[in-house]
């Protein structure tokens, strides 16, 4: 397996400046627009064109469009509440809605949009989700992000996040570890959103950095012996065992951002070992694009030294080559 079919694995950032020295070194199989690269839709446009010019297969293209408090491009591109002021108005003002952001988007030459947030935000001390959620209720919350769903992936593939939910946690992932307390109903609450979100065909599912022990025993274990204790995003458990088996999604499952503090007492090497192990498929590195080189060279070791199973390598790379083809990025 060559270098230029493991990069597939890399969803990297832009520096600010849009310097693409470093897509153009490392050819990922996508790349993340932030706030930093945003301009007016002509210069989006413009950029989008020169990052697939830079690789020799266009990669995907992705921004976090949720609104709110989240919406990385902003100017000339309509002005999106957040989630739970667009909830109050109605579902079918939330597939008008996500269809017009969508739209906005394919136009300036992007093809992921990392929504809609599934959580639901139940702990008292919640300081990242919030507003950004549809709804406190899990059913509503399922309802709306379907809607959502069905309005914007006609032109652009959602992402659900941040699976199996934050909501429950009052810790932000940005700046250390959550735990999910034990008591929490993780399967009655925070999993039902996501479940509407995979029967409603989203195409994508953003993985946390968060440990829920109730979903997988030994990541909390490990701390009890004294060992760091595993995310979500490195825990195969609930990729490959929750996500894919009992809930059947067969899309494309990207990482939370791997730069986030949440990671910070793990190598980078171990990081994108595990998180491929586990079944992740994209690994997305927002602002280190050394970090995303390392992560490159670990995965031409893990494979070479068979720390990695090929079949579960090729696997993840066949995924994101489906999502290319389905959202117009590859000819089919």
């Amino acid at each position: 397996m060559d270098r230029q079919e493991l990069s597939q694995l890399l969803m990297i950032g832009v520096p600010s400046g849009n310097d693409l020295s470093g897509v153009r070194r490392l050819q990922p199989g996508g790349v993340v627009l932030m706030g930093r690269n945003a301009g007016a839709r002509a210069e989006v446009r413009k950029l989008c064109r020169a990052i697939a010019g830079e690789c020799m297969e266009a990669p995907l293209i992705a921004t976090d469009q949720e609104g709110g408090r989240v919406q990385r491009l902003v100017q000339g591109f309509t002005t999106i509440p957040s989630m739970r002021e667009l909830g109050r108005s109605g579902a079918n003002q939330v597939g008008i809605m996500a269809s017009t952001v969508a739209a906005e988007l394919r136009a300036v030459g992007v093809h992921v949009n990392f929504a809609p947030v599934c959580d639901v935000p139940t702990h008292a001390e919640d300081s990242v989700i919030g507003d950004r959620a549809f709804s406190d209720d899990a059913i509503v919350a399922g309802a709306l992000a379907a809607e959502y769903i069905r309005g914007a992936q006609p032109s652009v593939m959602c992402v659900a996040k941040h699976f199996p939910g934050h909501g429950g946690v009052g810790v932000d992932s940005h700046h250390a570890l959550p735990t999910v307390p034990e008591e929490a109903d993780v399967r009655g609450t925070h999993l039902p959103p996501f479940r509407a979100a995979i029967a409603a065909g989203v195409g994508g599912m953003m993985v946390g950095h968060l440990v829920v022990p109730s979903l997988d025993p030994a990541s909390i274990e490990s701390e009890i012996a004294g060992a760091v204790t595993t995310p979500a995003t490195l825990s195969e458990p609930i990729v490959s065992g929750l996500l894919r088996g009992e809930l059947r999604f067969r899309g494309v499952v990207f990482t939370d951002d791997l730069d986030m503090k949440a990671l910070q007492d793990f190598e980078v090497e171990e990081i994108v070992t595990r998180a491929v192990q586990a079944g992740c498929d994209q690994l997305l590195w927002c602002h280190s694009i050394d970090k995303a080189q390392q992560s490159l060279d670990a995965l031409e070791r893990a494979v070479r030294d068979k720390v990695l199973a090929e079949e579960r390598v090729r696997d993840a790379i066949g995924r994101v080559k489906w999502a290319k083809r389905k959202f117009g990025v590859l000819e089919s």
